[in-house]
């Protein structure tokens, strides 16, 4: 292998990013980008793999998706884990092999290979314990599309039971972004619990992105641990998803775990946050459980808490099953009174909120409903009369036919016959004395009443029961038309935040285009001085063609005159004075002349050697048998070819090495080392090339 043959020094520099710390090389950890997350990812996913080793009782085998440089596989396996990395880079695969050599004790082994395709066809059911997937997966949404990697999950978790996750935002600045989902808890719901353990950075936007523990086995929240026995989405048999489909229960030995996700109206944050501050307050004498531990962050909010050992009462009617309905009404009056003197009301007494215990006693679930403020009816007087409703259901071990709905009236005439004295009492108290301790003291008070119940009474319960009953559905429709608002603001919110950012697009596109058109105009502007410039030098030309034609007519009037003509012998005889006088000019032009008449001889020569072959040959010998005369005479003609040539060229407006590549370029003709062309060459000049 190329990697054995490397240092890792030379193999962390062929990385095309050292993205994790290197693994027991602490020298290249102020180079990796996540260094201070993968610590701390580290701590939480070692934390529980301890735990699942612990409840297994030996080594877990742990598959690595998008493994990197190796430092969460390398790291579970020097706790003992049996591990398979994978990564689609040949460089960190050769890293990560590079730091298995160099740890050999280690059970490990790092695989070239996509994620999709181990997933798919690579691993079988319960062959691995825990699956990390750390920032990957948000690559192959963007490559192959969400609901491909939803299909993706869901066959993952059916051969993986549990799993640590990371994911992408679709807030991140960057191009990836646009085609994550909006909650990217959606891609682990096929696992049947999950959780955001934590929020981690990275150095790619200020923007953290989450860390998912999700499981089919176990469950776990700050820190507490265990193996789920059962779960549900709805509280009880009749829960018709009241709350919609925003909650999550566990159940585990003695506790109970809640998650409940965020929703529009935050309803499920505000009942978890009530029911915390209930059950730390601990109220002396009512019957509850213990709190364990209780959070929230923007996505979700939950509670563990103990469990009450026993059945719901809703379930004990349901089955049929005989109770002793006194008892039970007995000890709720006991419950509720013990609230009233704590100036606390349960907002929702119903059959599925009470919990006929293994001890016996009666218990008063769920402690989020608790408060100091009465909803459940305009005033006590309301609520009081709801919860004799909820009485007579259990005295006639029956349930109101229209599930949570209430009834529209309520009277003495409703209980049988062994609660109706116990009744009639209450229904003679006047209602500003009505609560629950009065109707306890009453319940247990066995003196008879002997007068009739006023007919005011009932009237005025049957108004309030049918407030109350309006009310109720008011609340109901109120309830529906705040969640239409909150979805229909949301979506007017995600519209705006898209026009918004269209609209910086656009005016963006519109500064670049007008900084163009000022580009333009400023260039416009150049153009315009150059042609005025142009104009100038034109009109110049102008002026100074009309001055040269006016001193070349004065020259031709000259040439024309009788006293030029004259002159003409005076002139040459001047001349040749001056040359007798000056020798070395005289010489010169001597040579200038005989140079312009030699082109003439030698054309004269070059036909005279054509018709005479013989000739011809014996100068040809001459000049071979004299190279040096040879020589001199080619540099001469050599010389002289190429200053006509570059004159002519020069003229022209091009040099002779362009127009030599362009001729050669189109070929018209063949060129020579010394670049002249064969069909130019005199006669003379063809003796010498």
């Amino acid at each position: 292998m190329i990697y054995q043959e490397q240092s890792i020094t030379e193999l962390v520099a062929q990385l095309p990013e050292v993205y994790q710390p290197i693994f027991r090389h602490s020298e290249f950890n102020a180079q990796a980008s996540r260094s201070r997350a993968c610590f701390d990812r580290l701590e939480t996913i070692t934390s529980f793999y301890d735990y699942i080793s612990k409840e297994k009782g030996r080594p877990l085998k742990v598959l690595d998706l998008g493994c990197a440089q190796g430092f969460f596989s390398l790291s579970l396996a020097e706790r003992g884990a049996i591990v398979t990395a994978v990564d689609y880079s040949q460089p960190n695969i050769n890293v990560c092999n590079k730091l298995a050599d160099e740890n050999s004790s280690f059970n490990i082994e790092f695989l070239l290979g996509s994620i999709e395709t181990v997933i798919q066809q690579r691993i079988k059911k319960q062959e691995y314990d825990l699956v990390l997937g750390l920032s990957v997966f948000h690559h192959l949404v963007y490559e192959h599309g969400a609901d491909y990697v939803f299909d993706l999950f869901e066959e993952l978790s059916s051969k993986v039971e549990t799993g640590i996750f990371e994911f992408a935002l679709n807030s991140e600045p960057l191009y990836w972004a646009s085609a994550q989902p909006t909650e990217p808890r959606k891609l682990i719901e096929s696992y049947t619990f999950n959780h955001n353990l934590s929020m981690h950075g990275t150095h790619l936007s200020i923007v953290e992105r989450p860390l998912y523990f999700a499981s089919n086995r176990y469950w776990s929240i700050d820190k507490n641990y265990g193996v789920i026995d059962d779960s549900m989405r709805r509280s009880h048999q009749l829960d018709n998803y009241y709350h919609g489909d925003g909650r999550r229960y566990y159940f585990s030995e003695d506790k109970i775990i809640k998650v409940f996700l965020k929703d529009t109206t935050n309803s499920n944050f505000n009942e978890l946050k009530n029911e915390s501050v209930f059950l730390n307050r601990k109220i002396k004498g009512f019957r509850s459980a213990d709190l364990l531990c209780y959070g929230s962050n923007e996505s979700e909010s939950w509670l563990v808490r103990t469990a009450v050992p026993g059945r719901l009462l809703l379930d004990i009617i349901q089955a049929g099953d005989d109770y002793d309905d006194e008892k039970i009404i007995t000890d709720i009056l006991q419950q509720v009174a013990t609230l009233e003197e704590n100036s606390l009301y349960h907002n929702d007494l119903r059959p599925w909120n009470i919990i006929l215990g293994d001890n016996g006693k009666v218990y008063l679930i769920d402690y989020g409903s608790i408060s100091g403020c009465i909803s459940d009816g305009d005033d006590l007087y309301g609520q009081i009369l709801s919860f004799f409703v909820l009485l007579k259901e259990i005295a006639l071990h029956t349930l109101r036919q229209k599930g949570n709905q209430r009834p529209l009236f309520i009277s003495p005439y409703d209980f049988p016959e062994k609660y109706k004295k116990w009744v009639t009492k209450v229904w003679m108290m006047p209602s500003h004395k009505w609560s629950f301790r009065n109707i306890y003291s009453a319940f247990v008070d066995e003196n008879e009443v002997k007068e009739d119940i006023p007919v005011s009474a009932f009237l005025e319960s049957h108004m309030s029961s049918a407030m109350n009953h309006m009310n109720w559905q008011i609340k109901l429709l109120q309830n529906k038309i705040d969640a239409c608002e909150n979805k229909l603001q949301v979506n007017y919110n995600t519209l705006t935040a898209d026009l918004s950012t269209k609209i910086i697009c656009l005016n963006g596109t519109i500064d670049a285009i007008n900084k163009k058109i000022v580009t333009i105009s400023e260039q416009v502007t150049d153009i315009g001085e150059q042609i005025d410039n142009s104009n100038c030098c034109i009109s110049e030309m102008a002026e100074v063609k009309s001055v040269a034609n006016k001193l070349h007519n004065e020259l031709n009037l000259v040439y024309a005159s009788t006293s030029w003509k004259l002159t003409y012998p005076l002139r040459i005889l001047s001349k040749l004075v001056k040359k007798m006088f000056r020798f070395r000019g005289f010489l010169s032009a001597s040579k200038n002349f005989a140079k312009k008449k030699s082109k003439h001889v030698v054309s004269t020569a070059s036909v005279f050697f054509e018709n005479h072959p013989l000739l011809k040959q014996r100068v040809v010998r001459f000049l071979n048998r004299y190279p040096k005369v040879k020589s001199s005479i080619k540099r001469k003609l050599q010389k002289e070819q190429d200053n006509n040539s570059s004159l002519a060229f020069y003229v022209r407006g091009t040099s002779f090495e362009e127009h030599s590549a362009k001729i050669e370029q189109e070929g018209n003709c063949s060129f020579k080392k010394n670049g002249m062309h064969e069909n130019k060459k005199s006669v003379l000049e063809s003796w010498f090339y």
